[in-house]
């Protein structure tokens, strides 16, 4: 019996060991904290992993971020075919390191995702895309409410859902990495300072990376407003050549109970050159101004003790400000005297987030962008922004024969942009939420139109883009 046992007891002992070598070493963290410390820093690892897909009416040739001021018309190829697209590349990661020392805290900020492009980036096997900086900032802050920060960072001209300080940004709950159109942004280098004037009001000012974008029809061959890419540049890409920052000035409020509040200023500075080789005494940098104000609010609405909906109102109206508005409308156009005509705009988005359940969000979007038409004569030819003189758009709706197997002709469909509208519905579910993060999956539907201004024969084409989304992350905690 004795030696009974005993075999017993080893074949136990050799079950148990086998099992543990057939099953996979499992650790089970007992700390339900997502903060980790270094020395004297907090450190917060940030970002999801991201299982993605849209679906385009109208193929834009673009990933899981659209160009809306670039939806093709019928007289394209591309405005003929379909458009679908998988990514992971809207995966993100980074981390939040704070800490503080007498009357300060301090606090570093980095946040990354794969949306960049690199030279051998494709789509045929590897799907290598690069990881790109989306912000990436150091924070400053004093105990008498004065808070520095410098970095990359959304510029200050993107509405706030409290207070001034970055990461409080009210951001779209879109897919759609292009956001929603109305929606004012840029993530760009920033120097800010901002300080609060009691419980209740902030103000700051901010000063950020310039660039300018240029847009018309008959540009003049004489002017020249920056070059390619140099040193630590994209060689593929346009820079302006500018010589002073954006400024951006904004005064928020933040009453107790009733949202938050906020009007904002911007001053652009643009430059253009003039090379006249006959006569080289007219030859000359030309600098014009241009300028913006805006309006935003965020209104929680609480019901039961918790935040049921969120409603967001947010408008930008001045000269030169298409960049900070996401159709990518331009800044200025060529007038007659060859200087840089800063454009009307006005852009504006309504915004609705409801949380129906603490698990469930149902957002909507309305938004609108709009160029005015700044056009010039020179002698019968018709140059700048929207102009009537010349057949522009005769081309828009007959569809060309394409210059190879991957170079659609686009005709001489050669309008510009009037309006953007745009209208999203979508919603994010989430499976779980808690210590060991949020599972969620969520699907959007984005209607877009794109306006032209009519040419000289009354030609007046318009584009009409539908587009579907989903999304399957995993946040980290």
């Amino acid at each position: 019996m004795k030696h009974l046992r005993s075999r017993l007891h080893l074949g136990a002992l050799m079950t148990l060991a086998l099992g543990a070598l057939a099953a996979p070493a499992v650790v089970v963290a007992q700390d339900s904290t997502s903060t980790l410390h270094y020395k004297g820093l907090s450190i917060s690892p940030i970002g999801f992993a991201a299982a993605e897909l849209v679906w385009r009416q109208k193929n834009e040739e673009a990933d899981i971020g659209s160009s809306y001021n670039a939806i093709p018309f019928s007289g394209t190829s591309a405005g003929n075919t379909s458009e679908f697209r998988m990514t992971g590349r809207q995966s993100r990661i980074g981390l939040l390191a704070a800490g503080s020392a007498d009357d300060m805290k301090f606090s570093g900020y980095w946040e990354a995702d794969f949306l960049g492009v690199g030279t051998t980036s494709n789509s045929t096997e590897s799907n290598s895309y690069v990881l790109r900086v989306r912000q990436y900032f150091a924070q400053i802050g004093f105990n008498n409410g004065t808070t520095l920060d410098a970095g990359q960072m959304w510029s200050f001209v993107t509405t706030d859902k409290s207070g001034l300080l970055p990461r409080s940004e009210q951001v779209p709950l879109t897919i759609e990495a292009q956001y929603a159109a109305g929606f004012n942004w840029a993530r760009q280098a920033a120097f800010r300072a901002t300080t609060k004037l009691g419980d209740e009001a902030s103000a700051g000012i901010a000063l950020e990376g310039a660039q300018t974008t240029i847009g018309g029809r008959n540009i003049f061959g004489n002017v020249l407003l920056g070059q390619t890419g140099g040193s630590l540049l994209n060689g593929t890409a346009n820079y302006s050549a500018d010589f002073a920052p954006d400024i951006i000035a904004k005064l928020a409020f933040d009453p107790k109970g009733a949202g938050h509040w906020e009007i904002k200023g911007l001053t652009s500075f643009f430059r253009d050159r003039v090379v006249d080789p006959a006569t080289p005494a007219t030859t000359r940098n030309i600098n014009s101004t241009g300028y913006g104000v805006g309006i935003g609010t965020f209104y929680p609405v609480m019901a039961g003790g918790r935040d049921v909906m969120d409603i967001g109102v947010s408008g930008l109206y001045g000269k030169g400000i298409g960049r900070y508005g996401t159709s990518g409308l331009p800044d200025v156009t060529i007038a007659a005297d060859s200087s840089l005509a800063p454009i009307k705009e006005a852009q504006g988005l309504l915004s609705i987030e409801t949380h129906p359940t603490k698990m469930l969000d149902v957002y909507g979007y309305a938004g609108a962008e709009y160029a005015d038409r700044t056009a010039f004569l020179v002698g019968a030819k018709g140059v700048g922004y929207g102009s009537v003189a010349g057949s522009n758009a005769s081309g828009c709706g007959t569809e060309a024969a394409p210059g190879g197997q991957y170079a659609p002709a686009s005709g001489t469909c050669n309008v510009d942009t009037r309006a953007i509208w745009q209208g999203n519905l979508g919603f994010w579910y989430r499976f779980y939420k808690g210590a060991g993060g949020t599972v969620q999956w969520g699907m959007q539907y984005s209607y877009t139109s794109r306006n032209t201004w009519v040419d000289a024969t009354g030609n007046q084409p318009q584009a009409i883009e539908n587009m579907l989304f989903s999304s399957f992350r995993y946040v980290l905690p």
